[in-house]
């Protein structure tokens, strides 16, 4: 590993990790930052901290991603969320030679029609409100199987009338096991601070620290994933937790995991659970599939299909569509 490649690792975590203590989770500001910017990510239940051959795309969970992708390609993501709620992104990736990959990725919130009221409740016309993040990214490779990737995200928010926008970092590390689908992944997202806020009073950003590691198995065409995520956040307590959670107690709250199952080159099915949807959007009358996701991808040979659904029990399903064009 040369010296400026260790020294920018070095400066990259120094710095993040030093927001871990300052932000918290359960107060967190610019929560759209936290939905996958994409369907494959989404039908594995998000969060992933390694994964096998990423779209440029997933540079946003984890920026090493990036090193491994394939470059020279644009992806497209809509996703059709609860209520009126609309949000896309946009994301182009391409290689510098001898230097590394870069990427810019664009995500858009919009929250639907709303209704102004007054104090007295009469409609007083209509109101928009929306989120928008701009990314870049970058990643390189510290060898041939350790890659690391850094990004900056540029962040503003307009909800009826009021404004605010931040500065936010992240960065990742992503190995790669020689002659297997196997690796091992870390990120740090999200760390950073408001520049203006809504109120005066200055929120934490959704800050996620994450490792995971994703393997495939050796007679079956299955890829198993497995991420705990939030780790900054150890308790992740719930609203009627009377007391703080055992450590035992909380591990569950962390877990995101998913497969993917191979069908040949061209068809991949996919199947997600997140642990901590499941617990805040769970009816607890019966068994459901809260937090529960699924999906399908389709690869031709210019473009890359992929579709998931995501559940959210009584309140839904949200579905999300993918579309990646080599250009």
């Amino acid at each position: 590993m040369s010296v400026s490649k260790q020294l920018i690792i070095l400066i990259l975590f120094t710095c993040i990790s030093s927001a871990v203590s300052a932000q918290n989770q359960g107060s967190a500001v610019f929560r759209f930052l936290t939905i996958s910017p994409d369907a494959r990510s989404a039908a594995l239940g998000g969060s992933q901290a390694a994964i096998i051959s990423p779209n440029s795309s997933q540079f946003i969970i984890n920026p090493a991603f990036l090193n491994i992708s394939e470059m020279d390609r644009v992806h497209f993501s809509y996703l059709n969320h609860l209520g009126d709620i609309r949000f896309g992104t946009a994301n182009y990736a391409r290689e510098l030679p001898g230097i590394g990959n870069v990427s810019a990725s664009l995500r858009y919130l919009n929250y639907g029609d709303l209704t102004r009221l007054d104090e007295f409740g009469n409609d007083i016309g209509s109101a928009s409100a929306n989120d928008l993040a701009l990314t870049l990214g970058f990643a390189s490779s510290v060898t041939s199987r350790l890659s690391y990737g850094i990004s900056v995200s540029g962040i503003h928010s307009s909800l009826i009338g009021y404004r605010s926008s931040a500065i936010a970092f992240s960065g990742g590390l992503i190995y790669n096991f020689r002659d297997r689908e196997t690796a091992l992944g870390a990120y740090i997202n999200n760390a950073g601070t408001q520049i203006s806020t809504y109120n005066g009073i200055t929120e934490p950003l959704p800050l996620n620290l994450a490792l995971g590691i994703v393997h495939r198995l050796q007679y079956i065409p299955v890829r198993l994933h497995f991420t705990l995520k939030k780790l900054n956040d150890w308790p992740l307590e719930y609203i009627d937790d009377e007391q703080s959670p055992s450590f035992f107690e909380a591990l569950p709250r962390h877990i995101t995991g998913g497969a993917e199952f191979l069908f040949g080159e061209r068809v991949t099915a996919r199947i997600g659970y997140d642990a901590w949807l499941n617990s805040q959007t769970s009816t607890g009358k019966r068994v459901d599939g809260a937090g529960l996701s699924f999906g399908v991808g389709i690869h031709l040979n210019t473009m890359d299909i992929d579709f998931s659904r995501t559940s959210f029990s009584d309140m839904g399903s949200v579905v999300q569509l993918g579309i990646g064009l080599k250009i």
